[in-house]
């Protein structure tokens, strides 16, 4: 435990110096329930439980105090975790798919590599925890807290969450594929590379992420919030936005190509060298927007989105835009 608890320490260092992911779960746990049981014994009972034996009790720890408990690679498939506490403690590997967690504490806990297929989790504390290539597919969060989290290349398929914080989290490379988020904040987080594709997004904060190559390509944003988010070379491609805005955020070289951006906020918004083509901008505000080098813009696309004299058009001239000025086309360097 002390080369585990001096990589913790150091939040400098890579995921695979805390994840140990050959190491099976063989140490005993000598930490006693509330109710007298040990918790290697629940444990057994709930493997046996697992495998048929319905003899067996399923594991169910409520109330309970398991802070640095040792459960790498633990079967708990299917536990039910209510108000109990595990901060500092190793679920590595942990298979907890189908589990049901309520009001539980995770705080600083490594959950890398662990498995929470289709779990039911509510009110939950991930804060500041590790969890790299955490799988969540299918799963429904519902309040739960992943402040300051490490979620690189985490696995978030068709998950449903609802007023989830995710504030300053690392998720680089993770993927949200066909998931649907309502209310989640994903305020100053880390979002390179991450996967957004076919998502559904409804009143979710994503202000001064840095996203890079993010892609939300086919998702659905309604009153999403992206103010001064850095989403350079990010992909939005055949997205439909309804209500959001980009206030003083850096799409620069991003890709809305056959998006629907009809009534979307780019406000002093940095969209030099993006792609429009075949883009919706009916009542886009453009006012004090970027747009110099933008590609693939037509006359008719600018006539209908808002412009004034701070925009800076296509060809690099001041706006506002008027038809049959060419502005729409960027100068060929």
């Amino acid at each position: 435990m002390a080369g585990l608890s001096s990589a913790k320490a150091n939040s400098s260092l890579d995921d695979k110096v805390l994840v140990e992911p050959d190491k099976t779960f063989v140490e005993m746990n000598t930490l006693t329930t509330t109710s007298g049981r040990s918790l290697d014994d629940i444990l057994l009972c709930h493997r046996r439980w697992i495998e048929g034996g319905s003899q067996h009790l399923r594991c169910l720890l409520s109330g309970e105090t398991l802070n640095e408990a040792q459960l790498q690679k633990a079967h708990l498939h299917g536990a039910i975790l209510r108000g109990t506490t595990l901060l500092d403690a190793d679920l590595t590997g942990a298979d907890l798919s189908q589990a049901i967690l309520e009001a539980a504490d995770f705080e600083r806990a490594i959950l890398s590599g662990a498995d929470l297929n289709h779990a039911q989790v509510s009110d939950t504390q991930f804060s500041n925890a590790w969890l790299k290539s955490i799988i969540l597919s299918d799963a429904t969060f519902r309040g739960a807290n992943f402040g300051k989290a490490r979620m690189r290349d985490s696995r978030c398929q068709g998950v449903v969450m609802e007023g989830c914080r995710f504030c300053s989290a690392i998720l680089d490379s993770s993927s949200f594929h066909h998931a649907r988020l309502i209310n989640c904040d994903f305020s100053e987080s880390e979002l390179h590379h991450a996967e957004f594709y076919g998502a559904h997004l409804r009143d979710c904060r994503f202000r001064s992420i840095s996203g890079m190559h993010a892609n939300f390509g086919n998702s659905r944003l309604k009153a999403c919030d992206f103010a001064k988010a850095e989403l350079s070379n990010a992909k939005f491609s055949r997205a439909e936005f309804g209500a959001s805005q980009f206030d003083r955020a850096v799409l620069s070289n991003a890709d809305f190509r056959h998006a629907d951006l009809s009534g979307v906020t780019f406000c002093r918004a940095d969209l030099s060298n993006t792609r429009f083509e075949g883009a919706k901008l009916l009542a886009a505000d453009l006012r004090t927007a970027n747009l110099a080098g933008a590609r693939e813009l037509t006359a008719a696309q600018l006539t209908q989105a808002r412009t004034d004299e701070s925009t800076i058009l296509p060809n690099g001239s001041r706006g506002p835009y008027r038809r049959s000025s060419g502005a729409e086309r960027p100068v060929l360097v």
